[in-house]
């Protein structure tokens, strides 16, 4: 299934998820020291401390999911989908929720790593306006 607006959604709604693995990597290395590629990624699987992201690496796979499946599914149902997971996107970041703990440890980050902001902004750029 093919939805134009996702899949102009996606790509700043990866690098947002990279730039917040960055950050992560930083902070913690700036008190464990250097981290090995190996060993962040066994932190970044197990460990309880990233798993605040676990909402928006759902939503990377549900919008890649909604962009594999074959064309078959109707205009209106794809429309719908796309619909419904580019307001869950919306709804994590623009504005994000400081009661969440996404958004709690989200406006942190922000506030210390540019990289960050930049994916921000351009990720909210990308969300098409609302109907």
């Amino acid at each position: 299934m093919s939805d134009d607006r996702l899949a102009g959604v996606r790509p700043p709604l990866l690098e947002l998820h990279r730039q917040l693995l960055a950050a992560e990597r930083a902070d913690m290395e700036r008190f464990q020291g250097r981290l090995t590629g190996a060993e962040f990624l066994q932190i970044a699987t197990d460990s309880l401390r990233l798993a605040w992201l676990q909402p928006i690496s759902e939503l990377i796979v549900e919008i890649d999911e909604v962009l594999e499946e074959p064309e078959s599914e109707p205009a209106d149902e794809v429309a719908d989908t796309a619909g419904v997971l580019i307001e869950r996107v919306r709804a994590l970041v623009a504005p994000p929720d400081a009661g969440s703990p996404f958004g709690r440890r989200y406006l942190a980050i922000l506030q210390r790593h540019p990289g960050v902001v930049i994916a921000h902004s351009a990720l909210v750029q990308a969300l098409p306006p609302r109907p």
